[in-house]
């Protein structure tokens, strides 16, 4: 158990805090958009649902190796807990590329028997799921990641073939769901698309993203004909001041076979992700609808409902935490970290991005818990993974969950954003 402990702390550190400092490789900043034209695609149906969730891929992993989630001090369902709260959709991700082991063990929230587990914990109560098919892979050192890079197996292969390798791999992903009857309502090939995609060595190179995600999107098309004909397509991009810019490459490139644009919106000064031109996610989603016929969504963000990593005071975990907003430990901003303030922030930009015809917003990372039981003794100090480094034992996260690691694991008032939003 001590070991499994270990184990997820150190993955969910790295992929949070990969998540978290996703900026460096990005495009640079985009110019001011040109006038909308009218849009070449067919609009998504009008009448569809607001969707409201979080991710869940951690969940049921870490129940499995003993964390807890409470309700009014009762151990309850996550799952039933976020249905409950007013969520209408989960996030879950399947990646092609297991973790490497570490320390004997595996983690597998990526893995596909998980995500099929996991989707049927959603099923039960009633959620729909918003799937993330990753291809590609993330390589980790002690305190930095590289991310989206080409899978070992794919190497060697000419840009056309690692297209059709794409292809083969969302198409039967989707097929073999399917044949479970786990039918997503949204699908995105990729995560983050503009912070590499397949890349061989890192780097961006937008032509070769455009026309390798074509591929993936005619997968997903090709799956909604044979068996889900009402699910929607997403580019996952990170940073609504440089959508415009990688929306336009993927129109030049005839890569416009998709539905929604998905958003990574993490604003605080850790990852620094900006609006640009845009006065507010209402003036975005109203020009990506006006220029390119597609509607928007928020697929990762977060509000701190507490602040740091509390080294020296109460702790979760002894992990620096990766990502705090309003900002990182600031003392002049103490009062802004709150369940309630999570809530009111989350509810408001939920409404702004629907008041612009969006589709939904879907917080990162909000089912985090931290790790209590690997604290300084248990495995500090080992190899590369030395404490105080960004990649210590324990999660880079749980300061932005629904759930209060202070307060029992007890889920809080925060989540209730969704319930404050109509679908």
């Amino acid at each position: 158990m001590t070991t499994m402990r270990r184990y997820i702390a150190i993955i969910m550190s790295g992929m949070l805090l990969a998540a978290a400092c996703s900026g460096g490789d990005e495009p640079a900043e985009e110019p001011t958009p040109t006038p909308p034209s009218p849009p070449e695609e067919p609009a998504i149906p009008a009448d569809i649902p607001f969707y409201k969730g979080t991710t869940m891929s951690f969940a049921n992993y870490m129940q499995d190796i003993g964390l807890v989630y409470r309700e009014n001090g009762v151990q309850t369902d996550p799952y039933e807990s976020v249905r409950r709260h007013g969520a209408n959709v989960v996030r879950l991700q399947l990646d092609m590329v297991p973790f490497d082991d570490y320390d004997g063990c595996r983690i597998d929230w990526q893995s596909y028997d998980r995500v099929v587990a996991d989707a049927r914990c959603a099923k039960a109560q009633g959620l729909d799921i918003v799937l993330t098919l990753k291809p590609d892979c993330d390589r980790f050192t002690a305190t930095s990641t590289t991310h989206n890079l080409l899978p070992d197996i794919w190497q060697g292969r000419s840009d056309a073939e690692i297209g059709d390798a794409l292809y083969d791999w969302v198409y039967e992903s989707l097929r073999s769901l399917a044949e479970e009857d786990i039918l997503p309502v949204i699908v995105a090939v990729g995560n983050e698309v503009n912070i590499n995609f397949l890349s061989p060595a890192g780097g961006y190179d937008a032509a070769r993203t455009a026309a390798l995600l074509r591929r993936g999107h005619q997968a997903v098309r090709d799956y909604a004909a044979a068996y889900n004909p009402e699910v929607l397509s997403a580019v996952h991009v990170a940073d609504p001041s440089k959508c415009d810019s990688f929306i336009a490459t993927l129109k030049s490139a005839g890569a416009t076979d998709y539905d929604i644009v998905a958003i990574s919106y993490y604003p605080g000064s850790d990852i620094g992700h900006k609006m640009g031109i845009y006065a507010s996610f209402r003036s975005l989603a109203e020009y990506f609808f006006k220029a390119y016929g597609k509607r928007v969504m928020v697929l990762e963000t977060a509000y701190s409902f507490t602040t740091g990593s509390k080294n020296g005071s109460y702790m979760g975990d002894w992990c620096n935490n990766a990502y705090n907003y309003p900002d990182w430990n600031d003392a002049a901003n103490a009062v802004n970290y709150s369940a309630a303030k999570q809530r009111e922030w989350l509810r408001s930009l939920a409404e702004d991005i629907k008041s612009g015809g969006g589709v939904g917003l879907v917080t990162w990372g909000t089912e985090s818990l931290p790790d209590e039981a690997s604290g300084l003794a248990d495995g500090h100090g080992k190899g590369l993974y030395t404490y105080p480094a960004a990649w210590a034992y324990g999660s880079t996260w749980e300061n932005n969950s629904y759930w209060d690691f202070t307060d029992d694991n007890n889920l809080h008032e925060g989540i209730d954003w969704m319930l404050d939003v109509e679908e």
